[in-house]
């Protein structure tokens, strides 16, 4: 039976060969294709990540007698509030940049808290330490200590070139030095900042202080626009203490700074955290609102009052667009950790997930839930950092 059947082995032979051949090439090019695809998800990822800044702002910087007296080492004759922010260090560190409001002067001696404010220069270098690139100072106790303590306040933050906006040795300066633009990456970032008053207290001439005035203000985000901002953000202080939602004023203001540029608003004064809302400018673009943050760190007690919120915005820098914005929430608590006595800000999240090397007292744990648990209802319908 040879016959017709003799030379298929040779054929079948070559079509195994073929056959596997395919098949390898075909599993190269799989291989491949994978290897492409993977590789351009790396480049998106790296794209992404050089494209995007963050900008991270925090509340009122206060300094109450007791936070000044408990920072005071006797033995060294010194201040040190270095134990204060050491749990919000890495998210200030991490960031590209971050802000936030001094509210106290650095008068000089002697300090004093409320009403009239004077902080040792030391919790303006442990600001700086952490990490933060720019105070603001438009705020309503910016003149507690009157005309010199306006000016060493400022030569305080130059000595140290720390950069600062909202009050002012005199009109040149201030005309010289604002609408002020940061470079962030690449990313050129203008502030304006202004406050409600000053509680009653007016400035002396030639000292300047930015004041809410629409008309005023407007004419800064046209500046900035001139002066090539790709992002404009408007820091103000105004509301009422201790309310829990913005009023209708504050709205008003900045629906009309929106109208004129603002790209992001963000708010402090009644130390308390406020709600969150996004409003649309002339030409139907979404403008982010923050009405407060609430205090970075201080010593009132009402339970509202020792919470507190840090913005993260994230930007990208080749369009000055705000991609996204998050909030951070933390608990101010007075007391003991690692058998040292002191105003500590702990972000909620790591405490409340066990990431801490310590616990609270059961008192003080369970009114950082409640306030967590406040903070997180008021700003429901924004994104919450889970780090």
């Amino acid at each position: 039976m040879k016959g017709k059947f003799e030379n298929t082995t040779p054929f079948l032979h070559q079509l195994s060969f073929v056959l596997i051949v395919w098949i390898m090439l075909g599993s190269l090019f799989m291989l491949d294709e994978a290897e492409r695809q993977e590789k351009e998800r790396r480049e998106w990822e790296a794209y992404r990540a050089d494209s995007l800044v963050t900008l991270l702002f925090a509340g009122d910087i206060m300094g109450h007698t007791p936070q000044y007296q408990v920072a005071y080492n006797p033995e060294t004759g010194e201040y040190d509030y270095s134990d204060c922010f050491r749990y919000v260090e890495p998210y200030v560190q991490e960031a590209d940049f971050a802000c936030g409001n001094l509210e106290v002067t650095l008068g000089g001696p002697p300090y004093a808290g409320y009403p009239c404010f004077s902080s040792p220069d030391a919790l303006l270098f442990e600001v700086q330490n952490i990490g933060f690139d720019l105070l603001f100072t438009a705020n309503n106790h910016v003149l507690d200590r009157g005309k010199p303590g306006v000016e060493r306040t400022i030569m305080m933050l130059d000595s140290v070139g720390m950069p600062h906006a909202g009050s002012y040795v005199d009109t040149l300066s201030r005309d010289t030095s604002y609408p002020l633009i940061m470079d962030v990456r690449g990313l050129k970032v203008g502030f304006i900042n202004a406050t409600y008053g000053t509680n009653g207290i007016r400035e002396k001439a030639p000292n300047v202080v930015n004041r809410l005035d629409t008309v005023q203000m407007a004419r800064d985000l046209e500046r900035l626009a001139e002066m090539g901002a790709d992002l404009k953000v408007a820091v103000l202080h105004w509301g009422n203490e201790y309310e829990l939602k913005g009023n209708k004023s504050q709205l008003r203001c900045a629906q009309s700074l929106a109208n004129h540029g603002a790209d992001l608003i963000i708010g402090g004064h009644p130390h308390v955290v406020q709600n969150a809302d996004t409003i649309f400018n002339a030409s139907g673009e979404p403008v982010v609102l923050y009405y407060s943050m609430g205090n970075f760190i201080s010593n009132q007690q009402r339970l509202e009052t020792k919470g507190g919120i840090m913005v993260k915005a994230t930007v990208n820098r080749f369009t000055g667009r705000v991609e996204a914005t998050e909030y951070i929430p933390y608990f101010v608590y007075i007391g003991t950790i690692h058998g040292k006595h002191q105003y500590y800000v702990v972000p909620c999240v790591p405490y409340l997930n066990g990431e801490y090397d310590f616990s609270l007292p059961k008192y003080d744990s369970t009114l950082l839930h409640t306030e967590y648990n406040a903070i997180s209802g008021r700003l429901s319908n924004f994104d919450q950092c889970r780090e």
